[in-house]
């Protein structure tokens, strides 16, 4: 390396490279230096640099900082200069500085490197500016499909209520049921200005209550809800299915756990375990045949998005009531 030109090392670097004195005056300037800012070498060596060009390079905060340095400060790191050059039209810098000695004597010199960084900021700001248009659409679509599907549930309640009684009727309310959880995940996706995720805490909470409210017999018949659902961050692949699932325990346990206007309570809960989440719906009902209350439609619905998340049911019932729980391996927060 003793035998390497320092000229020859520099002259091969991207960067632009300066040698400052200790009183900014400079004393070397590489080829690329002087290639990407229109400086002719001969005009450069000599001047202070913040007498070069228009003053361009009069920059307060900077020569503080390289005074800094020859006064026993520290390096600079990555400061970023914004400014318009006449010949070369805007440009945003990044520069790094150093002090340096001359073997042989006391002499103090700054080494300055400059890396122009305008084009990798300027790809960076379109990115920025797409990836908000971006959100902006998918909100935008997002509030369309709560509002179409809040819709769509609305007409088919209403058609419900025209059937007096019977499996008709059941099963149209129980479609406005499932419909209306998929709306309530959108309408907290809109909410919370984000479509990839949802806080189980609030979303499952509020469609238990909502459901529970809906289904309440008419009569004084009174259900009590309670819920012990831990904030956890549901990715929406995960929470349409959980939230399903959790409509169709709810609802089989109003269904079929309290006949007539028998009161009692529906307990939600959501638990993280080591690895695994838990979700569990259970009832203080009269205890329900499992493969009656299973084979319906919701049954197969609640078995077809457990073997979707990868998880295991366990069904438990008898005269003291029913308990559901549903195993999820869990996604580790980070």
């Amino acid at each position: 390396m003793r035998e390497v030109d320092f000229r020859d090392l520099v002259e091969t670097v991207r960067e632009g490279l300066l040698v400052l004195d200790s009183d900014l005056t400079i004393r070397f300037a590489n080829r690329s230096f002087c290639d990407t800012f229109g400086v002719v070498p001969e005009d450069a060596v000599g001047r202070k640099l913040y007498e070069l060009g228009n003053g361009q390079w009069d920059i307060p905060e900077l020569r503080t900082a390289l005074k800094a340095i020859i006064s026993g400060g520290k390096s600079i790191e990555a400061f970023e200069v914004d400014r318009f050059f006449p010949s070369i039209d805007r440009r945003v810098m990044v520069l790094n500085a150093r002090k340096v000695y001359r073997s042989g004597n006391k002499i103090q010199q700054i080494l300055l490197a400059i890396e122009d960084v305008t084009e990798r900021v300027r790809l960076e700001r379109e990115h920025a500016i797409a990836h908000e248009r971006i959100g902006i659409l998918l909100q935008e679509l997002t509030h369309r499909v709560m509002n179409s599907l809040q819709i769509i549930a609305s007409m088919v309640m209403i058609e419900a209520r025209s059937h007096k009684s019977g499996e008709g009727k059941a099963a149209l309310e129980r479609v406005s049921h499932r419909i209306n959880a998929l709306g309530q995940l959108y309408s907290k996706l809109s909410k919370a200005d984000t479509v990839e995720a949802v806080d189980a805490a609030t979303y499952l909470d509020e469609l238990c209550r909502d459901l529970i409210a809906s289904v309440h017999k008419e009569g004084g018949t009174s259900l009590v809800l309670k819920t012990d659902i831990e904030s956890e961050l549901l990715p929406t692949d995960r929470a349409i299915p959980i939230g399903l699932i959790v409509n169709e325990l709810v609802t089989n346990a109003v269904k079929y756990a309290f006949p007539g206007d028998t009161k009692g309570t529906v307990m939600v809960t959501l638990k993280r375990m080591p690895g695994e989440l838990h979700l569990t719906v259970a009832d203080n009902g009269q205890g329900v045949d499992l493969r009656r209350a299973d084979s319906g439609l919701g049954g197969r619905l609640v078995e077809g998005f457990a073997q979707q998340l990868g998880g295991q049911l366990k069904r438990e019932s008898d005269s003291q009531g029913t308990t559901v729980r549903l195993i999820l391996p869990s996604r580790e927060r980070p």
